[in-house]
């Protein structure tokens, strides 16, 4: 049985990685499909006080030793399919050895999001759209008559 973790994705993707990589893995590994999975918890990976989820993920490979020879590649497969899902990703490798972990790191971006480095872009449509509605309800006037005062006519209670 062959478990991969993935920290610090939306737990809701797993399903498309799974879909997509469970076919590659199993033929790598030379094993059943049936003999892999994934595992994403729903929680927060923070750095220094800072949310990294999306912008750093950590993929945990849990696997028979008899596999071990074929790490290399299999961290090639879940690298090419994860880069798309993050900014940063390490890789490591649970029979366990320090010399097991891999690292991908874009050199084009910081190592972690932090509260100077983070960046809020908004559209113009947002722009634009704020200060419409400021503009509206500056010309807008609050009725405050009797919204009921037909009614109340009516009834006779006037």
């Amino acid at each position: 049985m062959i478990t991969i973790t993935i920290l610090g994705i939306d737990p809701y993707l797993l399903r498309d990685v799974s879909k997509d990589l469970t076919s590659k893995l199993a033929e790598l590994y030379e094993v059943e499909e049936d003999d892999i999975n994934f595992f994403a918890p729903e929680g927060l990976l923070a750095h220094n006080g800072v949310e990294q989820n999306t912008w750093n993920i950590i993929v945990r490979v849990h696997a028979p030793l008899k596999v071990q020879v074929l790490q290399e590649d299999a961290a090639e497969v879940i690298h090419n399919y994860i880069m798309n899902l993050c900014v940063q990703s390490a890789i490591e490798f649970y029979y366990y050895h320090e010399d097991d972990r891999y690292e991908f790191i874009n050199e084009n971006s910081e190592r972690y999001m932090t509260e100077d480095n983070s960046n809020y872009v908004e559209t113009d449509d947002e722009d634009e759209g704020d200060e419409e509605n400021e503009e509206e309800s500056k010309d807008e006037d609050i009725y405050l008559g009797n919204a009921f005062a037909d009614f109340d006519k009516r009834m006779g209670n006037e």
